[in-house]
C-alpha cells in the first residue's frame, strides 16, 4: 500500500491509494465469493462536487444499502464520527450499478 496522503487536517489523511495489483486481488475476491451481488456503482463527478461542497463536509461516507430489491449504495456527506444528514443536506442515490451494466475494466471479474 502507499502512505496516506498528506494534509494538515487531520481528516484529509483517513483513505489511501493502493496499488492497481492489490486492487485487482481484492475485487477479484469479493466477486468470486460474491458472484450474484453489486460489483460496482458509478456516480458523475457532479455527485461528490455537490457532497463536498455542502457546509462542514470532510469527506464522504458510501453505505452500502437495498432498496428492497436492488443493492445499491447511498452517499452521505460527513466528517470521521458523524453524517451530515440535517434538513437541508443532499443525500444521494441512483448511481449506475454492476451488475446489471457492464463495465470495462480490469477489475471487474
Amino acid at each position: 500500500m502507499n502512505p496516506p496522503l498528506h494534509s494538515n487536517d487531520d481528516e484529509a489523511t483517513i483513505g489511501q491509494s493502493i496499488t492497481l495489483d492489490e486492487a485487482k486481488a481484492w475485487t477479484a475476491t469479493y466477486q468470486h465469493d460474491n458472484p450474484d451481488k453489486l460489483r460496482s456503482v458509478y456516480f458523475s463527478n457532479s455527485v461528490f462536487t455537490e457532497l463536498m461542497a455542502q457546509p462542514n463536509t470532510k469527506g464522504i461516507r458510501i453505505y452500502l444499502a437495498n432498496n428492497g430489491s436492488t443493492d445499491t449504495m447511498v452517499l452521505v456527506s460527513a466528517n470521521s464520527t458523524t453524517d451530515l444528514v440535517e434538513d437541508g443536506y443532499k443525500v444521494f442515490n441512483g448511481g449506475l450499478l454492476t451488475p446489471p451494466n457492464h463495465v470495462d475494466s480490469p477489475l471487474q471479474h
